[in-house]
């Protein structure tokens, strides 16, 4: 399956070229900035309100980054 917002920005990029407001080389940011107007996000999976959380346990973990020493 292919990626909704995608296809959205395909639609759009369509719809635009059918009416004249885009031009081959006016850029992709222009039907992105039209086609952000009018996409509404789709949820994902639906979770069950039902069912009781699970327990937290702990805090996030963080990872040790190592810096790099400078060499003079």
């Amino acid at each position: 399956m292919a990626n909704k917002w995608i296809s959205h920005v395909k639609k759009t990029m369509k719809t635009m070229k059918s009416k004249g407001t885009y031009k081959k080389g006016d850029g992709l940011k222009k039907v992105i900035m039209e086609a952000k107007k009018s996409y509404k996000k789709h949820g994902g999976a639906e979770v069950e309100e039902e069912v009781a959380p699970m327990e937290e346990v702990g805090g996030k973990r963080h990872r040790k980054t190592q810096r790099r020493r400078r060499h003079r």
